[in-house]
């Protein structure tokens, strides 16, 4: 037989079989301050309490004979589980003062704490012994040695089931890394020391996890990122916190540096092994200065992400350090889509319509319908920046679906005072076309206004025609099957599939301003405007052009064979009152 292991004040030994003398078996012991200024107490504390074993651990005991020296031990020595303390030491409230200190300044909640007292009449009022998590209090008289440890056990078993709901609430499962709740702290406490110096966290994020997980299984994906903790923690070394903040993201925060983006980066150029696999995978990057955070731990780990995003924008596996300027731009953002939800609680946003020509005639031949937003200034914002907004907040679903019921009551109040020829165009995001929700809210608006489906052309832009060819497929032709037309928008700014493209049932292509621009101009945009024209005039389509602003611009367009037109040249996007007008003066409605 061979010994062990000794723990504590017990010196009780742990055995192991003459079979097993590689293997130690270590058992932390219960570590118990007692802090009293009578050193009877103490003795008399740890002779009764000596040899037992508690929840499967012994006892170890620490000792404090004032509250100064109780402080300095709680700082110093770690994972202190019960506090058993005098009430009355070298002043009267000693002890409760220690209690507030434990509690409030050196942010121990874990620790339970037994009052102990020889003076009856010095118990804590009940709201002290449940504002600061008071465990017991006892008259030393009472603290028999039976009562004594049957005290301690109970309060031994609170600290477990503490801790076992810290480890839940503040450590991931998985890696038994802290997760984003601890993260968020031990910033916070960075951040409220002394000073943050060259300090830094990233957020690292692993490219195409979820793929790993559908091609070889969650369980592998779970090795994988054992692997990948692993290296990090390996290679980082002490200096350095890892956490698991996210399915397949790490939170990182150490040094500049430690915490070097392309050494970090570097860990992942040779291959993983995941049980008999050897698994390549990439990162990206995001990282903040902790002297550049503006607020606390949350709002570090946003600026890190900001730069996160940033990095998977320009190119997966690389990483961007976040700036301020990067700040102001998501603050603007936020601004600006406050001021959005504003305006259309506040009916601020609104409709023009923009006259579409027939190059040969010169005649109207529809109107493309234009959300337009006026802010509380009077001034305007350029739809390139509330759009995209409304697209990724959601909004768009409900302004999509608004501005195409307005759309069509218009088209039947023009078509009812005669210009029955005229075609009304409706732009649809992807956001709006992916929505469940899309064909039967078409249906009703066709439905609810009465108007001719063929007058009413949808317009979707050339990235979401090619999407997915068979969803974009699927519901074009639904949408063909009311009898309404489509148009791909910004043709030519893509990256289209011929193929692809004879398939959709698509009525117009659009050739996007870009390349009408630079008609008058010796260079590649003439050449594109030509080719969509042959291509259109190719799959029997019709071609319009956007952003038309002179004259030279038209007969050029007119010559390669373009059909239609509109833009600055017949006239800017105009609100109904102000198109009505127009129309008549081009000539008279046609006869109802």
């Amino acid at each position: 037989m061979k010994a062990v292991a000794s723990v504590g004040d017990a010196d009780e030994l742990l055995f192991a079989d003459d079979g097993q003398e590689n293997q130690e078996i270590v058992r932390a012991a219960w570590r118990i301050l007692i802090v009293d200024d009578e050193p009877d107490v103490h003795r008399a504390t740890t002779f009764a309490l000596a040899g037992i074993t508690i929840l499967d651990q012994t006892l170890e005991f620490l000792h404090a004979y004032s509250a100064a020296q109780a402080i300095d031990l709680l700082k110093e020595e770690a994972n202190i589980a019960v506090v058993l303390l005098d009430v009355v030491m070298e002043r009267e409230h000693a002890g409760l003062d220690l209690v507030k200190t434990i509690r409030n300044d050196l942010k121990l909640p874990d620790v339970r704490i037994i009052l102990r007292t020889g003076q009856p009449g010095q118990a804590p009022e009940i709201e002290t012994i449940h504002d600061y998590d008071i465990n017991d209090y006892k008259t030393k008289s009472e603290l028999t040695r039976t009562k004594l440890f049957a005290t301690i056990t109970s309060a031994l078993r609170a600290y477990r089931q503490i801790r076992a709901l810290d480890e839940l609430a503040f450590y991931d499962r998985l890696s038994r890394l802290p997760n984003r709740n601890r993260f968020v702290d031990l910033i916070n406490e960075q951040l409220q020391g002394e000073g943050v110096g060259n300090q830094m966290i990233a957020i690292l994020d692993i490219d195409d996890f979820s793929e790993v997980n559908d091609a070889l299984g969650h369980q592998q994906g779970d090795r994988l990122l054992l692997a990948v903790s692993e290296r990090l923690r390996n290679n980082l070394g002490s200096g350095a916190v890892l956490a698991r903040i996210g399915g397949d993201t790490f939170g990182l925060m150490g040094s500049q540096d430690i915490l070097d983006p392309v050494g970090i980066l570097d860990l992942f150029h040779d291959p993983f092994t995941v049980q008999d696999d050897s698994m390549v995978v990439t990162a990206t990057l995001g990282l903040v200065h902790l002297s550049d955070v503006r607020g606390d731990g949350l709002d570090a780990l946003k600026d890190a992400n900001i730069a996160l995003k940033r990095a998977k924008k320009n190119r997966r596996g690389d990483y961007v350090i976040f700036s301020n300027e990067m700040g102001i731009d998501i603050r603007e953002r936020v601004r600006l889509l406050r001021g959005l939800r504003s305006a259309v609680d506040n009916d601020r946003l609104f409709i023009v319509y923009q006259p579409q020509i027939n190059l040969k005639t010169g005649q109207p031949v529809g109107m493309e319908a234009l959300l337009r937003w006026r802010d509380g200034d009077g001034g305007f914002v350029p739809p390139e920046q509330f759009i995209p907004l409304a697209e990724t907040s959601g909004l768009i679903v409900v302004l999509g679906d608004w501005v195409l019921r307005t759309a069509c009551h218009e088209l039947n109040r023009l078509q009812s005072n005669g210009w029955s020829d005229l075609r009304m165009s409706v732009n649809v995001s992807l956001i709006q076309f992916r929505h469940p929700t899309f064909l039967d809210k078409l249906r009703a608006a066709l439905q609810d206004t009465g108007i001719e489906p063929a007058k009413l052309e949808l317009e979707i832009t050339e990235s979401v025609a090619m999407e997915d060819a068979k969803f974009i497929l699927e519901t074009l032709t639904a949408i063909k099957t009311l009898g309404v037309s489509i148009a791909i928008d910004d043709f030519g700014t893509g990256y289209s599939s011929l193929s692809q493209l004879r398939q959709l049932p698509v009525d117009r292509l659009k050739i996007d301003r870009v390349f009408v621009r630079e008609l008058n101009q010796q260079v590649q945009g003439g050449h594109i405007a030509n080719m969509v024209v042959e291509l259109g005039r190719n799959l029997g389509m019709t071609v319009i052009a956007e952003g038309v602003e002179d004259v030279q611009q038209a007969q050029t367009l007119l010559a390669m064979g373009c059909h239609e037109a509109q833009g600055f040249l017949y006239a800017k996007a105009l609100p109904m009152p102000e198109l009505e007008v127009w129309l008549q003066a081009r000539g008279k409605p046609a006869l109802r």
